[in-house]
């Protein structure tokens, strides 16, 4: 498989470019492509079993996107995938752009829980942990090179999950692991109100 392409843009223009990974050659939770869950019309289960559509609902109706799309399709119990790799670029790219804290704060404890469940193989998916051969390999490089782009982002808790995820990239460690995992529950601690 090919290295992960990465959008030149930023923000939601990143999704514009969602065409130049052929998703329906990567295996995700539900399977390989799309794969058609449930009723017609319940938009919840549509975006599950579809990891661009997933991707591309992040412009209407973030919160969906990430919950049941994302989280469901390339990080689902802590599993990550082979599409998890491939839509790691698009994740950081729109976190890197123009885009509020309600959608950048979940998206980069996304990325953070992607960093756990690359750090280690899933044995024949019985846990969570990267499932399919290399796939620890090929998410932790899409990481490495995504992670490039969050430079710009200057919050401190966010920047403290930033770093945390650079170093379980560096060395996957359990204490490393845990670092990130409080590192995500800060950055989703609402700041405290003057």
């Amino acid at each position: 498989m090919d290295t992960p392409y990465q959008p030149n843009g930023t923000g939601f223009d990143a999704l514009d470019e969602l065409d130049r990974v052929d998703w329906s050659q990567l295996e995700h939770c539900y399977g390989k492509g799309v794969v058609s869950l449930g009723v017609a019309g319940d938009v919840s289960v549509a975006i599950a079993g579809d990891v661009s559509r997933s991707l591309a609902a992040l412009r209407a109706d973030p919160s969906l996107a990430i919950t049941d799309g994302l989280y469901s399709n390339i990080c689902h119990q802590g599993t990550v995938y082979q599409a998890t790799a491939f839509a790691v670029p698009f994740i950081a790219a729109v976190v890197a752009g123009d885009v509020p804290d309600g959608i950048r704060v979940p998206l980069l404890a996304l990325l953070g829980d992607i960093s756990i469940g690359g750090s280690y193989v899933a044995p024949d998916g019985s846990h969570a942990g990267a499932l399919g051969d290399h796939v620890d390999d090929l998410v932790t490089e899409s990481l490495a090179t995504s992670m490039e782009r969050l430079s710009t982002i200057r919050t401190p808790r966010l920047v403290a999950l930033i770093q945390a995820i650079q170093s379980l990239l560096v060395q996957s460690t359990d204490a490393r692991r845990d670092a990130v995992e409080f590192a995500i529950d800060v950055a989703l601690t609402p700041p405290a109100s003057p």
